[in-house]
C-alpha cells in the first residue's frame, strides 16, 4: 500500500489537517460525553442490566442463548458489573471507553498514509451514529470499535496475505458477528473479495479459519432463538418506505443535506475516475485494498438497505458494522481529491463538524427529547416503589413478548415467559432494594382488551401495582387498539403515563 503524502502536501490547506483532526476528536469526545449519560436506562438497556446482574455463569449463558443479540458484549458487561456494579453510569462506562477508542485506533493504525488516517479518524469521531451509542449499555459502541479494528486488519491482510494476518481478520470478524449478527454481511463480502483478489495465496491461509470456531460453536446453539425472533408475526419493525433513502446521506455526514452534498461530490469525481480508467486514459487512483474495503462497506449497506424494503430487517444502528469501512472510503476519496482540489480534505472534516455541532446543540438545549426518556421502565418503577407497592403485575405489550422468554435450545432448558419478562419488569425495583413478587401477564389475543387482562391478573389485593409498556408504531401492539383506561374502569386505581409520543409506559397503583 503506497504512501501518498509527500512532504510538500503539508503546505497550504493540507497543513490544516492536523489541527482539524484534533478539533474533530475533541468535538467527537464532547458529543459522546453529552449524548445522554444522565438519561434513564431505556427498555433495551434494561435487558443488558439484567443479564449483567446475573450471579452465575449458567444463568448468564441461558440469558445469552435466549436473547436476539450475540453474547460477547453481555459477557464483557457481566464481568464488568462484578467490579463496578449495575448502576446506570457504571453499565454505560464500557461503551464510552469503546467509543473513545474507535477513532484513536484509526488514527494510530488505520492506514500507512498519515493524511488518510487523520481524515478517517476525524470522520469516525464525528459520525453521529457512532457517537450516539457511547452512552448506551448496548453492544453498538463495542461493535463500532471491532468494525474499526476489522477494517484495519482487512487492509493489512490484502496488502500482505498470510496466515497471521488472516487469523487476525477472521478472529475480529467472528467477534463482530458474535456481537451483532448483521456484521456477517460485510465479513462474508470481504472474505469473497479476499479470495477473488489473492486466489491461491488466499487459499493457502485456510488454517486461519480456526478464528471462526467460536462462531461455529455458538450459532447452532443460538439458532432456535434467532429463528423465533425472525418470524413475520414477531418482528418489531416494519419494511422501509422511500423516505428511508435519506438515511444514506444522514448516516454518512450526520445530517441529510450535508451528506447529500458530500455524496454528490464523491459521485462526480468517482464517475470521472471510472470513465478515465475504462478509456485507459488514467489508472484507477485507489489501491486494490482501499477499493475492496470501501466497496465491502458500501455493498453491505446497500444490500441491507435494499432488503429492508422487502423484509423487516433494517434499523440504522444495524448498519454500524459497515460504517467504519464506508467512512474509510470517504477518507480515501478526500485524500485522492486533495491532489487536484486541496480543500477537499479540510472541507470534508469541516462539513462533518458542522453536522456534529448541530446535534450537540440539540442535545444540550433539549435533553429530554432523547428517546430514552420516552421509553424506559426506570422512572415508572421509581414511582411505583415510592407508592409502597407490595406486588407488581407487568405487561410487555409487543409481539416480541411471545418469544422473549426461553423457547428451548440445545441445552434443553425451559422456563416460563413469566420468569424472564417479570425479571425485566421488576429490575429497577429489585436494584433499589424492593424485591416484591412480580407476575408477567401473557400477551393477550389480538381481539382481547389488555386493560381487562391486567385487571384480572391484579385481582383485589391492595398495594398492587400495574406496569404496562407499549409502542403504537410497532405492528400488532394491543395498546394501539385498546388504549389504557385502567382508572376509568376501576376508580380504585391511580395511574400515570411516563412515556411520550407513540410510547406508553403506564404505572398504576391500587389502594
Amino acid at each position: 500500500m503506497r504512501d501518498c503524502s509527500p512532504a510538500k502536501d503539508e503546505d497550504g490547506l493540507a497543513a490544516l489537517l492536523p489541527a482539524l483532526t484534533v478539533a474533530a476528536l475533541v468535538m467527537g469526545a464532547a458529543h459522546r460525553l453529552l449524548s445522554g449519560f444522565d438519561a434513564p436506562l431505556w427498555f433495551d438497556e434494561t435487558y443488558s442490566a439484567e443479564i449483567a446482574s446475573q450471579h452465575e455463569l449458567r444463568a448468564l449463558l441461558l440469558w445469552c442463548l435466549n436473547d436476539v443479540a450475540g453474547p460477547i458484549y453481555y459477557v464483557l458487561l457481566f464481568l464488568w458489573e462484578k467490579i463496578a456494579g449495575n448502576g446506570d453510569l457504571a453499565l454505560r462506562l464500557p461503551s464510552l471507553l469503546f467509543a473513545f477508542a474507535a477513532p484513536l485506533l484509526i488514527l494510530w493504525k488505520g492506514h500507512p498514509d498519515r493524511r488518510v488516517r487523520m481524515i478517517w479518524a476525524a470522520a469516525v469521531a464525528l459520525s453521529p451514529v457512532c457517537a450516539r451509542y457511547a452512552s448506551e449499555a448496548r453492544p453498538y459502541a463495542l461493535l463500532t470499535l471491532l468494525a474499526c479494528g476489522q477494517a484495519v486488519a482487512y487492509l493489512r491482510l490484502l496488502q500482505r496475505p498470510g496466515r497471521p494476518a488472516a487469523l487476525t481478520w477472521t478472529a475480529i470478524s467472528a467477534s463482530m458477528v458474535l456481537t451483532h449478527y448483521h456484521a456477517a454481511l460485510i465479513c462474508g463480502i470481504q472474505g469473497l473479495l479476499y479470495l477473488a483478489i489473492h486466489r491461491r495465496r488466499a487459499v493457502e491461509t485456510w488454517p486461519a479459519l480456526v478464528g471462526l470456531i467460536p462462531l461455529l460453536i455458538w450459532i447452532p446453539l443460538h439458532l432456535p432463538t434467532l429463528s423465533a425472533f425472525s418470524q413475520p408475526d414477531v418482528v418489531w419493525y416494519s419494511t422501509l418506505t422511500p423516505d428511508a433513502l435519506w438515511l444514506v446521506p444522514a448516516l454518512l455526514a450526520g445530517l441529510a443535506v450535508p451528506g447529500l452534498a458530500l455524496l454528490a461530490a464523491m459521485g462526480c469525481t468517482l464517475a470521472r475516475d471510472l470513465i478515465r480508467t475504462a478509456r485507459r486514459q488514467a489508472p484507477w487512483p485507489y489501491t486494490v485494498e482501499e477499493t475492496a474495503l470501501a466497496g465491502s462497506g458500501a455493498l453491505a449497506f446497500a444490500l441491507l438497505l435494499g432488503a429492508g424494503f422487502l423484509w423487516p430487517c433494517f434499523v440504522p444502528r444495524y448498519a454500524l458494522s459497515f460504517i467504519p469501512a464506508i467512512l474509510g472510503g470517504v477518507a480515501f476519496w478526500a485524500n485522492r481529491t486533495m491532489r487536484d482540489l486541496p480543500i477537499a480534505g479540510p472541507a470534508t472534516i469541516i462539513l462533518m463538524m458542522a453536522a456534529s455541532a448541530n446535534q450537540i446543540a440539540a442535545q444540550w438545549t433539549s435533553p429530554r427529547a432523547d428517546y430514552r426518556y420516552a421509553y424506559n421502565l426506570e422512572e415508572a418503577s421509581a414511582w411505583i416503589g415510592d407508592q409502597g407497592a407490595r406486588r407488581l403485575v407487568y405487561l410487555w405489550d409487543s409481539p416480541v413478548a411471545a418469544v422473549a422468554d426461553p423457547i428451548g435450545n440445545a441445552l434443553d432448558w425451559r422456563a416460563t415467559q413469566s420468569g424472564r419478562t417479570a425479571a425485566i419488569g421488576s429490575f429497577f425495583l429489585r436494584r433499589d432494594g424492593r424485591d416484591i413478587p412480580t407476575v408477567a401477564v401473557d400477551l393477550p389475543p389480538i381481539d382481547e382488551d389488555p386493560n381487562l387482562a391486567l385487571l384480572r391478573a391484579a385481582g383485589n389485593a391492595p398495594n398492587t401495582a400495574l406496569l404496562w409498556s407499549y409502542d403504537v408504531t410497532i405492528p400488532r401492539t394491543r395498546g394501539a387498539i385498546y388504549p389504557w383506561r385502567i382508572a376509568q374502569i376501576d376508580r380504585r386505581w391511580t395511574c400515570r403515563d411516563f412515556g411520550s409520543g407513540p410510547v406508553t409506559i403506564l404505572a398504576c397503583i391500587r389502594r
